[in-house]
């Protein structure tokens, strides 16, 4: 049994591990750097433990996934730096190698020491997991902008997916240290058991990392999030009884003439110069942005100001930030990097090195 649970192992950390490998475009962002090396941990620690002189043990395999699953839980969501996931996934990756080199290195320790080592993981991984988790809503809740920004909700939905996941994980590790501590083939039964149902947390969890989906909500229902949060709210799924054919048509000449004249160019353009352009009141033209895009006015031209500075960006990334923040409309570089993060997700740095990347991988 031990063998087979370690070649299922091995096959399903590979399997994820090569096909990310194929579709990922930005092989060398640290955001790949976590579930490669989610992948290539595992599949070390299993060959190590079958290869080990000591007889193979499935509750040392039962140690190897929870330390893996760990690290894709921890994973970076989109409002997140990837650094401090990366960090901890280094700690937790040296904490299990080490203890299992340890128990390598003194293979005439007793039965109870080699079980020693399985609480010894245990603990670090999750106080680890812990600190981790309270440094982030630190960081979150310290800054109340989150909380308003458009992007606000798919964050949301975000935390929700990674508190569910969370809830599995701990509830898996409270069911596998009654694993480790029950003797005879009830012990193992449970353990098996329990290294299935890791098996299948970390196909879920690295799916979610990979393609940047919840997989709590429907894809459907992913996209249309997104597609409000990015201002497209101009598709069919407004609810017809909020649909009005003036404020629609309105909209229509709003987009015309956001796409033609683009105005949002000029750094001092206002609400009160688009109603004059668009003979509209200036209430009703701020009701209809704000209803039929998801953002106010100032969001929404900074929207299609942050677009226009992508597209230059595109055209010559060479192009310094302070340059694209003055042709793209915006008054300081500051103002620009923040518009930048909030439409995008990432900084200009950020963005421009993940773009670099995904233009290698193409060539």
């Amino acid at each position: 049994m031990s063998i087979i649970i370690a070649l299922s192992l091995i096959v399903e950390f590979l399997y994820f591990f090569f096909y990310d490998f194929s579709k990922s475009r930005s092989r060398g962002a640290r955001h790949f750097a976590i579930r490669a090396m989610a992948g290539a941990t595992g599949t070390a620690l299993v060959v190590l433990e079958t290869l080990s002189p000591d007889p193979v043990d499935t509750r040392h395999f039962l140690l190897d996934i929870m330390a893996v699953v760990e690290i894709l839980l921890m994973y970076p969501c989109s409002f997140e730096k990837p650094s401090v996931s990366l960090w901890t996934t280094l700690l937790i990756v040296a904490a299990v190698v080490l203890s299992f080199l340890f128990s390598l290195l003194f293979p005439s320790m007793n039965t109870s020491f080699r079980s020693g080592r399985i609480f010894f993981s245990y603990v670090v991984m999750l106080v680890v997991f812990n600190l981790y988790f309270l440094s982030v809503a630190y960081k979150r809740l310290g800054g109340i902008r989150l909380f308003f920004r458009n992007t606000a909700v798919w964050h949301n939905l975000e935390d929700y997916s990674r508190f569910m996941y969370s809830h599995c994980f701990l509830c898996l590790a409270l069911y596998s240290v009654c694993a480790v501590l029950l003797p005879g083939n009830a012990g193992e039964i449970m353990t098996v058991t329990c290294v299935v149902l890791l098996m299948i947390l970390y196909g879920i969890l690295y799916t979610r990392d990979m393609t940047g989906r919840t997989l709590v909500l429907n894809a459907e229902t992913e996209k249309k999030v997104k597609d409000i949060i990015k201002g497209n709210l101009r598709t069919s799924f407004i609810d017809k009884a909020e649909e009005d054919k003036k404020m629609n048509n309105l909209y229509n000449r709003v987009m015309l003439y956001m796409n033609e004249k683009k105005p949002y160019l000029d750094p001092s353009f206002h609400m009160e110069d688009m109603a004059g352009e668009l003979y509209s009141n200036k209430l009703y033209l701020s009701r209809t942005i704000n209803i039929l895009s998801g953002r106010n006015f100032r969001q929404f031209i900074n929207y299609h100001r942050i677009q226009y500075a992508l597209s230059l960006f595109k055209k010559d990334p060479r192009l310094k930030v302070g340059e694209v923040a003055s042709m793209s409309g915006f008054n300081s570089t500051v103002s620009f990097n923040m518009a930048f993060k909030v439409n995008t997700g990432k900084t200009p740095s950020e963005w421009l090195q993940e773009h670099s990347l995904e233009r290698i991988g193409r060539l």
